[in-house]
């Protein structure tokens, strides 16, 4: 974290648990940065992250496709990396480097 902080970014997580879950969580995980409770879906389907590819009879049922997103100061998306079906996962230093160059991805 200290890499990502150093270079004027901040990490946030955001997930569709309720707080005493993810407080469990980040305490099992040793997790330093916060983590943001969206039960009602709403930042995860604005940034179109909502997960369909369940039933929506299922628990799974609209929790956030796992993917980074890069915005800016000005709260602009500049960047968005995806697990690309949760098989890959991106390296931190990979993501700031990118970020810092500038432009989009």
């Amino acid at each position: 974290m200290d890499f990502v902080r150093e270079n004027g970014f901040e990490v946030v997580s955001v997930t569709s648990d309720d707080v005493r879950t993810i407080k469990r969580f980040a305490a099992r995980r040793g997790i330093k940065y916060p983590l943001l409770s969206d039960v009602n879906k709403e930042a995860i389907s604005a940034f179109n992250l909502f997960n369909d590819r369940f039933p929506e009879t299922s628990r799974y049922y609209g929790t956030a496709v796992p993917q980074v997103v890069v915005v800016n100061a000005d709260g602009i998306v500049t960047h968005t990396f995806s697990g690309h079906g949760y098989t890959a996962d991106h390296e931190i230093e990979g993501i700031v480097e990118r970020a810092l160059q500038g432009g989009s991805s």
